[in-house]
């Protein structure tokens, strides 16, 4: 997956205060000793660690397939963060979206990011953050037109922040990212595009057409100077990989040792997802590029990738194994494969219905942050929560009613919404009343004619005074300014 490759230069960007020597490890491709030196940080700080070297520790561990360890890692900065609620808040949905998007559940993983990037609250830094990860989620299903849109919101985003001297730590850093980004888009476009690649049907329908990205093809002055003006040495291997990886589809040889290399390199640093998509686009060049006997040891290395049981971590390897048949003259066999890349296809794109639409909606809406506060909150309290959702228009509906139905008490329940969730079970029922208070008020015309307070009584808030305050303190404006834009 391409932006598990990206995923800790982003951390370290945005990581306040993070050690100097970490921030070089991580810029020089260290990953792995770099996750091993915040563990000793951590070790000596014991019960006083920082929340956000605990941040960082998890951010590491997430991307070194720890994904046990960089939950409790999480928790535990969320637990040091309980008197900034807002902060709490913040880190526990953006969490929950990496989390998402690394074990590849796209339509949770972009409703936690949106919700970020669409709140008027977020600092630009955490909104830069659930940008990228909303990048990563539009390439990894194939939408590169929209992942390129993202880019461009990324770096306007970028250039306000700057413009207005706010406090946006590591502002180069980001620039060298998104050029970075921006290459790698065009590279992986033009690398699906080669003509021997034309039926691979689940890229092409994001390289062809309104769906297409709109980057231009770097000529190799342009990327010589891309090369020389990335100073960070793991963006810097990601760009001369790329460089190489199009001298194969070209039909070249010289760079297949280099590329070996970077996919050994990232064995080595432990990050596992990103090697196994390294082969891959070794395959696809191989195959654009007529270097069959590579392909074929690479698949070879790859052999456990068709026994995942998640259509996306099979799909490219159903595509290239059925190719490379196919090329090998083994007809039948191609055939069985290709169809089992089809059918992987399709449930892909049913999958990805719910992430296409999280992000063309541009806003978080209630529905879709169930499977984020779900994912936050111990099993036997998500019945408390559906529980919650199921009757939330009721005025009467009371936190003993809601403990009563999973045989807990009222501060047993306190407590579990509180430690996981950053907010009692009270808030979350209010802020989700005027999350679809607001909703409604957006998207229904004739609430003009019913009138403000009669959408709220709909979501069992009968008091004008208790909506008109509730309101303002979720939003930062009122009902009616929703209402008249």
């Amino acid at each position: 997956m391409l932006v598990t490759y990206y995923f800790p230069y982003v951390s370290m960007l945005n990581a306040a205060s993070a050690p100097a020597n970490v921030v070089d490890l991580i810029r020089n491709g260290n990953v792995q000793v770099a996750a091993a030196h915040v563990q000793r940080l951590v070790d000596q700080h014991d019960d006083a660690t920082p929340a956000t070297l605990l941040q960082l520790q998890g951010d590491l561990q997430l991307s070194l397939g720890m994904e046990v360890d960089a939950d409790d890692s999480f928790r535990e900065a969320q637990k040091r963060m309980r008197d900034d609620k807002d902060g709490m808040r913040f880190a526990s949905c953006r969490n929950a979206g990496w989390q998402a998007l690394f074990r590849y559940r796209y339509g949770t993983a972009m409703s936690c990011f949106m919700q970020i990037a669409d709140h008027p609250q977020a600092s630009a830094a955490l909104r830069l953050d659930a940008l990228f990860g909303a990048f990563g989620v539009l390439f990894c299903v194939g939408r590169l037109r929209d992942a390129d849109a993202v880019l461009d919101t990324l770096e306007d985003l970028l250039d306000e922040a700057t413009s207005n001297d706010d406090t946006l730590p590591n502002a180069d850093g980001w620039q060298r990212l998104l050029s970075t980004v921006r290459f790698d888009v065009e590279a992986q476009s033009t690398l699906r595009s080669r003509a021997a690649l034309s039926d691979h049907i689940y890229w092409q329908v994001g390289l062809t057409g309104d769906a297409a990205p709109r980057v231009a093809p770097q000529r190799p002055a342009a990327l010589r100077m891309l090369t020389g003006a990335i100073v960070d040495p793991l963006l810097r291997g990601r760009v001369e990989f790329l460089d190489r990886l199009a001298q194969l589809a070209g039909g070249e040889r010289d760079a297949q040792q280099q590329m070996l290399a970077h996919a050994d390199w990232a064995g080595k640093q432990g990050i596992q997802n990103y090697q196994s998509a390294v082969r891959i686009e070794i395959v696809l060049a191989s195959l654009a590029g007529g270097a069959s006997s590579l392909a074929e040891s690479m698949l070879t290395l790859l052999t456990a990738e068709v026994r995942m049981p998640q259509s996306h971590r099979q799909l490219e390897y159903l595509y290239c194994l059925a190719k490379l048949r196919h090329v090998q003259g083994r007809s039948s066999e191609s055939l069985e494969v290709y169809t089992r890349y089809a059918l992987a296809a399709v449930n892909c794109i049913r999958d990805e219905a719910g992430a296409l639409a999280r992000y063309g909606q541009r806003i978080a809406r209630a529905p879709e942050q169930l499977d984020d506060i779900g994912t936050r909150l111990p099993a036997r309290y998500r019945r408390a929560y559906r529980y919650l959702l199921d009757n939330l228009e009721r005025k009467d509906l009371s936190i003993r009613e809601i403990a009563a139905q999973i045989g807990v008490t009222d501060r047993a329940l306190q407590s579990a919404f509180k430690a996981s969730l950053g907010s009692t079970p009270t808030e979350i029922i209010r802020r989700l009343r005027m999350e679809r208070i607001r909703a409604d008020l957006e998207a229904d015309d004739s609430a003009h004619e019913q009138g403000i307070l009669a959408t709220a009584v709909k979501w069992g808030v009968s008091n004008r005074s208790t909506l008109v305050n509730s309101y303002r303190r979720e939003f930062n404006e009122s009902p009616s300014d929703t209402l008249n834009r």
